[in-house]
């Protein structure tokens, strides 16, 4: 067979320059695939550098809160190999701690039962107070690899961190007993730190059997036991409001504060309350002519009221905002939100009861607290800290708290300014139970409405100690005691005695010893032979004549006695001043009559024009309607008071206007009380 030859091509250099452009292009695309791939992989690797340090910043930062999610069970391995730690007093008392039981099981102890209850807390259900703030430093042990070897080798569980806080253990058991079986609140503060030294809340339950009693303790609605009522308490601050229209009215116009005056008649018909009385003081006590001062320290509601309706609202608004209601106290448990509600549109009415704190104005007692420590150290808010550093269970320090400052509230001359009006409240005012004390307090005391014209409120204190550089702040709330002046101060008495080491002598506290000051600050000594240490009478003016004719024997800033015949000496001791309508004909200065359930030895002089009316009474009495310059003013026994009077006046005899107890002169027979006069002006009746 002949060869077969195969075609051949000729390459040309067109050809081989194709395939090399072919080649480069290969190459091209490889190269741009492959900085593709470089770019993407950078760009992942940078993503995942980026999500690793977010969430170990994250993780670091909310380390606690991861830690005690519920789907976080952590908690749980580190039981099997740390014991929880313990909680002490800022003296080294032990107020928790873990023990075993006798099958050697943990139980969380706290030897002193009740008395810490709601600031320590407890573990259970996520636990509260310090037991659940603390609660990962409680679980973690930072002791040293050579101790946690010891451990190891002696088949021993680690310590777990320590917690030491600033409460004080005789400061807390000093409010405890004082407040007694009573439901409120104490709590005691450093002014210039904001460290809690005591905090109590009643009534109070034991942690030890927190969770035997736990369905018992949540399904009893009405006495809220396991509230904290210091820092979730909300209640009508009551009087210590006019902390706040002082300070207002101060900003406003500092001069205008100066000079303000008021004369206070015991009531003022140019405001109303949501029942349509008239705003009074106290049971209807007349203040007088008051400055600020005065009004501060008698706690005068009708004074207070005009200073509160002339106030600029916006301003005020302003204020009361930057005094934190309406936000998060500037503490790490859990805290409730004060409120007031005030815009262009309040009613006056409303206007008038916020001025008195009453309405729809809530505080808690922690909050209050705080403002009346800035006003102790010239203007500023701290934060409140409970505690005050965290160790290891070898005893090496971990971390110390610092104070912390949160807000300026109020200049430094304001507070100067309320710090001197403060101690006139303990001088000359409603706290005068607390003037026999070296250490110098002040304070204003409060009486909260529970449901406005009930005759329960809560009695309120709030104050600070010494008068020069303050130490502590106190602020007290017993729930449904009246006043207080009678309820709250001998509680603050009791805590700032034991905080200075004061040991009162023996009868020093006797309510005789603390009566009210009268308006125009005049002060007696009723009988110095019969008078022990300090013991002082301190009269009242009722009416604002500048003649003192009343005592008040509790000290609760009401009249007990009452001067009827105008010897200086006082008589009855159960008559209550009552609202007039209208100022008596002739007599521009007249105050309201009395009642009671005695009559009265003796009635007014006739035509005394500046002396009070004279009491009805429900036994038969000695009234004389007037003296003997008037020869138609007859006796007035009566026997019953089924009725008062309406102010009416009579120029030649008594009369009470009264259809149900008419008595006319010379008619000793008939029921009711003459009032004579042979003045026109002079009111009967009550």
């Amino acid at each position: 067979m002949g060869t077969v030859r195969l075609p051949t091509r000729s390459i040309t250099m067109t050809d081989h320059r194709r395939a090399q452009q072919k080649k480069a292009a290969l190459l091209r695309e490889k190269a741009k695939v492959r900085k593709q791939v470089f770019v993407t992989g950078a760009l992942v690797c940078s993503l995942f550098a980026a999500m690793t340090v977010y969430f170990l910043i994250y993780t670091n930062k909310n380390s606690k809160k991861l830690f005690e999610n519920d789907y976080n069970k952590r908690e749980e391995a580190l039981l099997e190999k740390n014991v929880r730690g313990k909680i002490y007093a800022a003296s080294g008392e032990v107020l928790a701690e873990t023990i075993q039981d006798q099958d050697g099981n943990d139980v969380r102890s706290y030897p002193y039962k009740n008395l810490f209850s709601h600031i320590v807390g407890y573990t259970y259900k996520g636990g509260s107070g310090v037991e659940q703030l603390q609660n990962y430093n409680l679980m973690h042990s930072d002791i040293s690899l050579s101790d946690k070897a010891s451990y190891d080798a002696a088949g021993e569980r680690y310590p777990a961190d320590d917690v030491y806080t600033t409460l004080d253990l005789a400061l807390q058991q000093a409010a405890s007993d004082a407040l007694g079986d009573n439901r409120g609140a104490v709590i005691v503060t450093e002014v210039n730190t904001g460290n809690i030294l005591c905090m109590v809340s009643k009534p109070d339950f034991d942690p030890n059997d927190i969770e035997a009693e736990w369905e018992q303790l949540g399904a009893d609605t009405n006495s809220g036991t396991l509230v904290n009522r210091v820092t979730q308490g909300l209640y009508a601050p009551g009087s210590t409001f006019k902390i706040f229209d002082a300070i207002e009215l101060m900003d406003e116009d500092m001069a205008a504060a100066n000079a303000f005056s008021y004369n206070c008649i015991g009531y003022d018909n140019n405001f109303t309350l949501e029942d349509g009385q008239p705003i009074h003081c106290y049971h209807w006590t007349a203040h007088g002519t008051v400055s600020l001062e005065k009004a501060f320290a008698k706690s005068c509601n009708c004074a207070f009221v005009n200073i509160g309706n002339s106030l600029n609202r916006d301003s005020f608004c302003t204020l009361l905002d930057n005094m934190m209601f309406g936000e998060a106290l500037p503490y790490d448990l859990p805290s409730g939100t004060s409120s007031y509600t005030l815009t262009a549109d309040t009613t006056k009415e409303d206007v008038t009861q916020l001025s008195i704190g009453q309405g729809s104005t809530l505080m808690t007692p922690m909050h209050l607290n705080m403002i009346t420590a800035a006003i102790a150290n010239g203007g500023t808010v701290h934060k409140d800290q409970i505690v005050a550093s965290v160790k290891t269970g070898t005893g090496s320090t971990l971390s110390e708290t610092k104070p912390e400052d949160y807000r300026t509230v109020m200049t430094s001359e304001v507070a100067a300014k309320m710090r001197e009006m403060m101690r006139d409240v303990i001088a000359e005012g409603t706290a005068t139970k607390l003037s026999s004390r070296p250490y110098n307090p002040c304070g204003k005391t409060g009486s909260a409405e529970i449901v406005t014209g009930e005759s329960t409120s809560h009695a309120w204190f709030t104050g600070f100690a010494p008068e020069e550089n303050p130490e502590i702040a106190i602020t007290v709330i017993v729930e449904g005691a009246g006043t207080g002046g009678v309820s709250a101060v001998p509680v603050v008495r009791s805590v700032l005695d034991e905080y200075f080491g004061y040991t009162p002598a023996e009868g020093e506290d006797d309510d005789a010893n603390y009566i009210m000051v009268g308006v125009d600050g005049n002060q007696t000594v009723a009988d110095p032979s019969e008078s022990t240490g300090t013991t002082v009478t301190l009269n009242m003016d009722t009416n604002g004549d500048g003649i003192m004719d009343a005592i008040d024997t509790n000290g609760d800033g009401i009249p007990d006695a009452y001067d009827l015949d105008g010897d200086g000496i006082p008589e009855s001791t159960t008559n209550t001043p009552k609202p007039s309508s209208t100022v008596p004909a002739g007599n521009e200065e007249a105050t309201a009559g009395t009642t009671g359930t005695e009559a009265g030895t003796e009635g007014n002089p006739a035509g005394n024009t500046d002396t009070a009316n004279s009491p009805t009474g429900t036994d038969p009495g000695n009234g004389n309607g007037g003296v003997t310059t008037d020869p138609n003013a007859g006796a007035g026994a009566g026997t019953d008071n089924t009725g008062t009077g309406t102010s009416a006046p009579d120029t030649t005899g008594g009369q009470t206007q009264d259809p149900a107890a008419v008595g006319t002169a010379n008619a000793p027979a008939d029921p009711g009380t003459g009032q004579g006069g042979n003045q026109a002006g002079q009111p009967a009746g009550a």
